[in-house]
């Protein structure tokens, strides 16, 4: 997560800094004058007028910004065995996990099946919690847990809890849910 908090603000700094530079350029106000040439392979250009260095400067760090944004955090942890030397630790297992925001998002369907058994015991924590809670707060904590469980077990969707779309409609309604949904609605209300 810091890279992406570095990302953003260094994109930030850009903006304002290309901002700043835009409007302080000496002679020809930045408003007013400059030009900006590119040239592509195969003889195609682009050329912008009445543009200051500036300007480029803000378009890359609001690149930044984009791209520290939509691209995922990877992060490769990896453990010696406990057996080997002290000296030259060996390297039993690597594993990648894949994070969008702060929530780990399966690459494999080991890792999917690992990450939901972990999931399912916060899912039944909450569930344990939600049974023992007092009469007057349960309709809060009710509706709290619901969307807490919901987002724990979007990043871990697959085929085999069917559409999303039914599993949310069964949500919203209540009644019974879709056939192709009972896996989800099972591992959703596992106590």
């Amino acid at each position: 997560m810091f890279e992406r908090i570095l990302g953003v603000l260094i994109g930030g700094l850009l903006i304002y800094f290309g901002y700043r530079l835009f409007l302080s350029l000496p002679g020809k106000r930045g408003r007013d004058g400059g030009t900006g040439d590119f040239s592509f392979a195969g003889g195609n250009k682009i050329k912008l007028s009445k543009v200051g260095p500036g300007v480029f400067f803000a378009i890359f760090g609001a690149g930044l910004i984009v791209f520290s944004l939509t691209r995922s955090v990877s992060l490769t942890a990896s453990e010696p065995t406990a057996n080997a030397p002290a000296a030259k630790p060996r390297v039993v297992a690597t594993s990648t996990f894949k994070f969008v925001g702060a929530v780990s998002v399966p690459e494999t369907d080991e890792d999917r099946a690992r990450l939901r058994a972990e999931t399912q015991q916060d899912i039944v924590a909450l569930n344990r919690a939600l049974d023992s809670a007092k009469a007057a707060e349960r309709p809060e904590l009710e509706r709290a847990a619901t969307k807490a469980k919901l987002a724990l077990m979007e990043p871990l969707w697959a085929e085999d809890w069917g559409d999303i779309a039914d599993f949310r409609e069964w949500l919203d309604r209540g009644g019974s849910p879709a056939a192709g949904v009972q896996g989800a609605v099972d591992f959703f209300q596992r106590k």
